[in-house]
């Protein structure tokens, strides 16, 4: 491939995020035979350029996890601890491994860059994020809620949700606006364990 386009199609996906999927790569490329395309696809693969995510999704080596995520899920948001982690309410996390909730099935996609985890809420629990540079961030209280909620529910954390959290500085206002969409058998779990 000519290195001038070679360059051309690398700066542009990294003007996107550095997350590519097909139809974004028939544009790139210039071509609508599949044939070529996957041809041309192969090559950056081969050369280090683009890492494939999954079938049809590809992603620059320097393309944030967060931003794979949204990708994969655009009604998706970033939560648990990553998001403490971010607003430094906990230590840290691994670093290459992020969770995001969304409605519908759990998922794992793994890659080079590292492993996403697609935690599932009920539709009712899908609220308190907001749009932060085009990526759905769950708020500090909503994250710790959903570590709450899915510590509850079995899961294990890198870290303890009742001891490692800096609970107090959490906003008890918002914690209580959230608090009353759970059911009942949850709200009783989280007054024994957070009072």
């Amino acid at each position: 491939m000519e290195l001038g386009k070679y360059k051309q199609i690398t700066n542009w996906a990294n003007e996107l995020g550095g997350v590519l999927a097909i139809s974004d790569l028939k544009v790139a490329f210039n071509t609508d035979s599949t044939a070529s395309l996957f041809r041309a696809i192969n090559e950056f693969v081969r050369a280090g350029e683009f890492i494939k995510i999954k079938r049809g999704v590809y992603a620059t080596p320097s393309a944030k996890l967060s931003t794979v995520a949204q990708r994969l899920y655009p009604k998706s948001y970033i939560s648990t601890g990553t998001v403490l982690a971010k607003e430094a309410l906990i230590g840290s996390i691994p670093a290459k491994k992020i969770q995001s909730v969304k409605v519908g099935l759990p998922r794992i996609f793994e890659c080079e860059l590292g492993t996403i985890e697609f935690l599932s809420i009920a539709p009712k629990l899908y609220f308190g994020f907001r749009n932060i540079n085009g990526e759905l961030v769950a708020t500090p209280e909503k994250a710790f809620l959903d570590v709450c909620y899915y510590y509850y529910k079995g899961k294990t954390f890198s870290f303890d949700p009742q001891s490692d959290i800096a609970y107090d500085e959490l906003d008890q206002k918002v914690l209580s606006n959230y608090l009353p969409k759970y059911d009942k058998r949850f709200l009783t779990y989280y007054k024994k364990k957070w009072g």
